[in-house]
């Protein structure tokens, strides 16, 4: 399997009016194509940091990002924000499903963002391909009001990949759900892996789902301490 994500000694640095703290501390990891990874931690010891740097949502103060083969130093932000939107699938602990949109229009978000010659009744069609693959094709044409708090974040990950993402992130995505609904979209998104070939990464609390990862890592102080593979 090759590599489709990498840190190399990435720090993360804020100001604050006590002096600089340090979030991330030279970290460096590979990722590879096809796998599933959880990230585990203590509130503020950096894991968020670090996914948040993994998916291009935040320039590290130091070090290299690299995704899908390509070195992001030196994009600019418009560069970077394609790169995210073509090659990264993002769900955290809130759905944000615009809730006046049908299940597949909001899988279909992307699309309508940037069309990238797609005609609609393919976005469509995708969409829908992927509300079958989350197990909820009968939700296509609810609103977000009409389902369950699981429907809802299983609707939020097919809007995640309606780009075919080399790397999906996840923080905290049960966070806000009930014990069994957490299970199952626990085992929803360490399933894709398998199902569509991306690289997967969950920011988690529970200790079941990063046991049923194939790799965990444990964050604290802002260094990688304890990989497990």
């Amino acid at each position: 399997m090759s590599v489709v994500a990498a840190l190399r000694g990435v720090q993360v640095t804020y100001p604050s009016p006590t002096g600089p703290v340090e979030a991330l501390r030279g970290v460096d990891l590979e990722l590879l194509g096809g796998t599933a990874t959880a990230i585990v931690g203590r509130s503020g010891s950096g894991k968020s940091t670090l996914v948040s740097v993994l998916a291009l949502m935040r320039r590290p103060t130091a070090g290299e990002v690299e995704l899908a083969g390509r070195t992001t130093t030196g994009l600019d932000d418009h560069e970077l924000a394609r790169l995210r939107a073509r090659s990264v699938g993002i769900v955290f602990q809130s759905f944000h499903l615009d809730p006046a949109l049908s299940a597949s229009d909001n899988v279909m978000l992307p699309w309508y963002l940037d069309a990238a010659g797609r005609r609609r009744r393919d976005a469509r069609r995708r969409a829908d391909q992927l509300l079958e693959l989350l197990g909820i094709p009968e939700l296509s044409r609810r609103r977000p009001t009409q389902m369950s708090g699981g429907q809802r974040q299983r609707v939020a990950i097919a809007r995640a990949l309606f780009n075919d993402p080399v790397l999906f992130v996840a923080d905290e995505p049960t966070g806000n759900l009930d014990e069994d609904t957490a299970n199952e979209v626990a085992a929803v998104l360490l399933g894709l892996a398998d199902r569509t070939g991306t690289t997967v990464v969950v920011v988690t609390h529970d200790r079941r789902i990063a046991d049923a990862a194939d790799r965990t890592l444990h964050v604290s102080r802002g260094r990688i301490t304890e990989p497990v593979a």
